[in-house]
């Protein structure tokens, strides 16, 4: 039965009056004290409200993690801590930050006030950064996260508090959010990032435990790169740092950055002021390095795209002020060469940052050029607009298109600059307004300029560019790449289904992606197996044409002690045949014949031995000792014919490698020297030296083999590597080439296949050529 407003009053001056205030009656007896309002009555707020405008109405965990991230931002932190650990005992998310933190009142009064933000009255931080967000509900996206979340919070005038919150106790039918209890905290400790080495003076730490969902490497890798997003990739903002800390995906432990936007071919800046219609463009690239500047109408560059004829056009932008960054990439090697890159690192970046994203106020609007939205990632239809027409750059501006893995880019907006592009109601995305088409196709036409652009300098990207074939292990990492991809990605699909409630509609799709898997394993196991036959087939090869080369250059002396072979068996012979027989001179001839038999033979197991199947397996190996020097024996009597002095220098050292592979590199090196040395008079020398040389962290070795030649013409120095291309001609003198051309391209291809590096210059002591190989250990 309801009480009277008589009883209610005397129950609460008898709560007010007791020693020990019972706040939690107080609230409850108040509230039932206003609904005996005759003329005003309120409304009540259910618990499992703050359940649906955290839990179930935001996205996913990765999104939630990322406003808390927001708000460490906004409260102008230099350093943000995110831990994620969720493995074996693990159970924790963490954020930490340098921020300016809270005091009592400010925790009590605002942050536990649902749905309110300061951000309305302050804007801008006091290091002028442009608040994000205005719906005052980040705060209890922790409930998306896990159960149970503890805030500590340091400011100067405070020092530390807290409070602690179990969301679970807010999932229950018929509970008033007043009549759920949140504990305030004094604690000792709190664990905030350093600063240049001191603790910080001020800051928020937030923990999180009783996770709600199982993190993946898939997970955090998606994580890593949208927080590299949360700050423009085109701007050095150098007062906010992330680092992110997980147990799941370690190499994804570190600071969040990236340095790969060096590797763009093209940069573009559009910039449109807010007034007029004047759009101002300044392109460079990485080939001409000349900035060039455009000024184009808002109208003319709308005549360069297809528009949807339902769209309005006017004379001016209506989204207000923009500014549009573009970077272009190839994926291909030329992408890569100046820079620390592998293709293989800056695919991978490109696959995970690929697509043009909306920033507003410096923090990025979800879902615009995320890879991982399938609404998102292309927003603007480059795909569907490049296969209506995939014709290549050679087919010019009329044709061509860039596709839309090959761009990443950012859109400036703000908050108060642009009122018209204003956020849809789900919190993710812009309302699609006059404004916002009218955004979309100023991008659309930007990128109409960078592809017009790239058409006009594309003669000279040919002529500057180096041309590199890429190496068949290379190839066969970017397929293995592939289907592992392919293999990561049915795994994740598998794990997402498995963290869900399990029906049996998820058991049904769970069944066939265990079986797909299972075939992507089979595939990838026979083609790992293949391509190793095939790398072991074009190792033979290697050899046999290495042993041809060598065997057209020092075959002269080959030949040599044929014909002394059968001039001394001739002569034997012509002895024996005497009367009497002259046995002695038949004997001495019969020794010569011998020796020269034994160097025929000597070559004949040279060669053969070229090829032996141990030599095509990866083994460690003493690389002087049992390679070079071994060689250096069989090739001196070849070297001295030619009065030329061969030996070796350096230190022993073991690498682990394909004998064959360093064989076919120094045969080839020494054939070239050997004929070097034969065309000029004087002193003749071959040195080949071994030794030890890290290089980017990797333990590595220098082959170098040196002659007294006359070096490299300038004019070879570009083209030396080029099959078929060779500079040995005739003893005459005449022009006519002898050599095959192909063994320096040999000696390249297998140099690229090992991970190493070639390089070529002038002896300073031999004044002939030096060629320098580096070769990793492993």
């Amino acid at each position: 039965m309801a009480l009277t407003e008589k009883e209610i009053k005397r129950n609460l001056q008898e709560l007010i009056n007791a020693g020990n205030l019972d706040y939690r009656s107080i609230i409850k007896l108040t509230n039932e004290l206003s609904k005996l309002d005759a003329k005003f009555q309120r409304f009540s707020v259910d618990a499992k409200t703050l359940v649906h405008l955290g839990r179930d109405s935001i996205k996913d965990h990765t999104t939630a993690l990322l406003e808390l991230v927001k708000n460490s931002y906004d409260a102008d932190a230099k350093i943000v801590e995110v831990d994620v650990l969720c493995k074996k005992d693990n159970d924790l998310i963490r954020v930490s930050d340098t921020g300016f933190g809270m005091t009592k009142d400010e925790l009590v009064n605002l942050w536990l006030r649902i749905g309110f933000s300061n951000k309305r009255k302050s804007k801008n931080s006091s290091l002028g950064r442009r608040k994000t967000g205005e719906k005052g509900i980040g705060r209890i996206s922790t409930d998306r996260l896990g159960a149970h979340l503890e805030l500590l919070t340091k400011t100067e005038k405070d020092g530390i508090i807290g409070l602690k919150v179990n969301w679970d106790e807010f999932d229950t039918e018929g509970k008033d959010v007043f009549d759920i209890e949140i504990e305030l905290i004094n604690p000792e400790f709190i664990n905030l990032p350093l600063i240049n080495g001191k603790e910080s003076k001020t800051g928020t730490e937030i923990r999180i435990t009783k996770l709600r969902q199982v993190w993946t490497k898939n997970n955090i890798e998606n994580l890593y790169y949208e927080l590299s997003a949360l700050t423009p990739p085109f701007r050095d903002v150098e007062d906010f740092q992330i680092v992110l800390k997980n147990d799941v995906a370690p190499s994804f432990s570190k600071m969040v950055n990236s340095d790969f936007f060096k590797a763009a071919e093209i940069e573009l800046t559009a910039i449109y002021d807010g007034k007029g219609s004047d759009i101002i463009y300044t392109i460079i690239d990485r080939y001409t390095k000349k900035e060039k500047t455009e000024v184009i109408q808002w109208k003319t560059l709308l005549t360069k795209i297809e528009l949807d004829g339902s769209i309005d056009i006017s004379d001016d932008l209506r989204c207000g002020p923009i500014t549009l960054k573009l970077l272009f990439f190839l994926r291909e090697a030329a992408s890569v060469q100046g820079t620390d890159f592998k293709l293989t690192e800056l695919r991978e970046f490109l696959d995970i940052n690929q697509g043009i994203k909306i920033y507003r106020d410096n923090i990025a609007v979800k879902p615009y050029g995320f890879p991982s939205s399938q609404f998102g990632y292309d927003w603007l239809g480059l795909a569907s607009r490049k296969a209506k027409d995939p014709a290549g750059i050679s087919r010019g501006e009329q044709s061509y298109s860039v596709t839309p893995n090959q761009l990443i880019g950012a859109t400036y907006i703000t908050r108060d600059n642009n009122i018209e592009l204003s956020d849809s109601a789900a919190r993710e995305g812009l309302v699609e307004s006059v404004a916002f088409y009218d955004l979309r196709s100023f991008i659309l036409g930007s990128i109409n300029m960078l592809e017009s652009y790239r058409v006009s300098i594309y003669s000279t990207i040919e002529k500057t560019r180096e041309k590199k074939i890429p190496t068949t292990s290379k190839e066969a990492e970017q397929i293995k790449l592939q289907l592992s991809n392919v293999k990561e990605g049915l795994e994740y699909i598998k794990e997402e289904i498995a963290t869900q409630s399990l029906s049996t509609s998820s058991i049904n799709i769970s069944r066939p992606i265990e079986k797909s898997i299972e075939q992507v394993e089979g595939i990838s196991e026979k083609f790992e197996k293949t391509i190793t036959e095939l790398l072991n087939w074009n190792r033979v090869l290697s050899g046999l044409a290495t042993m041809g080369i060598s065997s057209a250059v020092f075959g002269h002396e080959t030949e040599g002690s044929i014909n002394l072979f059968k001039v001394a068996t001739d002569t034997a012979k012509l002895f024996l045949n005497e009367s009497p027989p002259d046995i002695p001179n038949a004997i001495i001839e019969i020794d010569k014949a011998i020796i020269h038999s034994r160097k025929v033979a000597s070559w004949g197991s040279y060669a053969l031995t070229r090829v032996q199947r141990e030599k095509r397996k990866k083994l460690s190996i003493n690389i002087k000792a049992k390679i070079i020097d071994v060689i250096i024996k069989e090739l001196k009597p070849a070297f001295a014919v030619s009065s030329i002095f061969l030996e070796s220098k350096g230190e022993s050292l073991v690498s682990k490698t394909y004998q064959m592979d360093i064989e076919s590199i120094l045969v080839n090196l020494l054939t070239n020297a050997y004929t070097a040395c034969n065309q000029k008079p004087g002193i003749r020398k071959v040195i080949v030296f071994v030794g030890r040389e890290d290089k980017r962290n990797q333990k590595g070795y220098n082959i170098t083999v040196s002659d007294t030649g006359f070096g490299i013409a300038n004019e070879f120095k570009n083209r030396i590597f080029d099959p078929l291309f060779s500079t040995k001609i005739i003893a005459s003198g005449e022009s006519k080439s002898i050599g095959t051309g192909l063994g320096l391209t040999i000696v390249k291809s297998i140099v690229d296949e090992l991970g190493g590096e070639i390089s070529f210059d002038k002896d300073p002591d031999l004044k002939g050529a030096r060629f320098k190989i580096w070769l990793p250990k492993e």
